[in-house]
C-alpha cells in the first residue's frame, strides 16, 4: 500500500455521551486532569475528553459517534496510524507483531491437541501477520475484518484471505457461529464502541475449542518513553481509542461478554491474554471497587501527569 495523502481540515467530527459498562448508570465520572484541567487535546491535535468512572474503568466520555468513527476508520485511518505505511516500521514490524502474538499463543497452548482450521484476524490491515500465518499452516482458512477499502482488495487478492465485514459490528457473526478456532484481537478491545455487544457476537463465532487472542494498551503503565513527543499523554491519548483498559477492567469486561482469560501478560505497556467462552450459568457478578482499581488508576494519572 502506498500512503494515502490525508486533509482533516473537512473532517468535522460529532460527539456522543457514553457510559460505563463496569459501573451503574447513574455513575459519576471525572475529567482526567492535566495542570488541574480537563485534558482535551490528544494525538493529531484532535479533541477528546477523557474521564474515569469508579470502577477504575478510564474512557472517552463525550466521544465520536458511531457514524464519525465509521467514516474517519475508512477515510483517514490509515494515513494517520497504519503502521505498515511509517518509515521505522513497514510491514516487517507488523510482521514481527504477529511473530509475538503467534509466540505467545504456541508457549502457551498445544496446538498439536487442538483442531486449528480457521483464524479471524480484525483489524488485521492488508493482512501481512495473516500471510505469515498462512506460511506456517499452508492449509488454514483466513478471514479478516478491516475498514480500509485498499487493505480489504490486498487482503483477498495477495493474502488469499476471505474479507467477512468492514465492521467488527456488522450482521457478518450471524452466518459464522462456532466457525473460528482462533480470532486476534491485537488492539482492537479499546475501539470497541459496546465491547460487551461486539465480544459477545464474537464469542459465539467461537468453535467449541475455540479461543480468543486480545491485547490492548495498559492504562496502568502508560507508555511514557518515546522518541518522537515530548509529552507522553499527547501520544497515548487517541479519539481512536474508546475506552483504555487496566488487566483489571479489561477481565471485569471479558466475564461481562462470557468469556474468562486462561492465560495473560502484562507486558511493554500492554495487557495481553487468551480467553476462552465460559458458561453463562457460570457468570459472576463484577465488584471491581473490591480491588481498589479506581484509587490506583488515579494513582497512576496523578503521578503521570503534570
Amino acid at each position: 500500500m502506498t500512503k494515502p495523502e490525508i486533509n482533516l481540515e473537512s473532517f468535522e467530527p460529532e460527539f456522543e455521551a457514553a457510559y460505563s459498562h463496569l459501573d451503574p448508570l447513574s455513575a459519576i465520572s471525572i475529567p482526567v486532569l492535566i495542570h488541574k484541567e480537563p485534558l482535551s487535546i490528544g494525538q493529531f491535535g484532535q479533541e477528546l475528553h477523557p474521564v474515569i468512572y469508579p470502577s477504575g474503568l478510564v474512557m472517552l466520555n463525550p466521544r465520536w459517534t458511531a457514524e464519525t468513527y465509521n467514516i474517519f476508520y475508512e477515510k483517514y485511518y490509515d494515513a494517520l496510524y497504519d503502521l505498515a505505511l511509517k518509515a521505522d516500521y513497514g510491514q516487517e514490524g507488523v510482521v514481527r507483531n504477529m511473530k509475538e502474538v503467534w509466540s505467545r499463543v504456541t508457549k502457551e497452548l498445544d496446538l498439536e491437541t487442538l483442531s486449528i482450521n480457521s483464524i479471524l484476524d480484525a483489524g488485521c490491515g492488508p493482512g501481512y501477520g495473516l500471510e505469515y500465518l498462512k506460511d506456517l499452516m499452508p492449509e488454514i482458512n483466513l478471514y479478516g475484518i478491516e475498514a480500509s477499502p485498499d487493505a480489504r482488495s490486498i487482503l483477498e487478492s495477495n493474502v488469499g484471505a476471505t474479507v467477512l465485514d468492514s465492521d467488527i459490528d456488522g450482521d457478518w457473526h450471524s452466518d459464522y457461529d462456532n466457525e473460528f478456532d482462533i480470532i486476534i484481537l491485537r488492539h482492537v478491545v479499546e475501539h470497541m464502541l459496546d465491547p460487551i455487544k461486539s465480544l459477545s457476537n464474537l464469542k459465539k463465532t467461537l468453535s467449541p475449542q475455540g479461543f480468543m487472542y486480545i491485547a490492548v494498551p495498559d492504562m496502568m503503565h502508560p507508555r511514557t518513553i518515546l522518541r518522537d513527543y515530548n509529552d507522553w499523554w499527547e501520544y497515548w491519548f487517541r479519539s481512536v481509542h474508546a475506552y483504555y483498559y487496566s488487566k483489571e477492567t479489561l477481565f471485569a469486561t471479558l466475564l461481562l461478554a462470557g468469556l474468562e482469560p486462561v492465560f495473560f501478560g502484562e507486558e511493554n505497556e500492554e495487557v495481553w491474554c487468551i480467553v476462552k467462552a465460559i458458561d453463562p450459568q457460570n457468570h459472576k457478578n463484577v465488584n471491581i471497587k473490591e480491588v481498589n482499581v479506581f484509587d490506583q488508576q488515579m494513582e497512576v494519572l496523578n503521578t503521570l501527569l503534570p
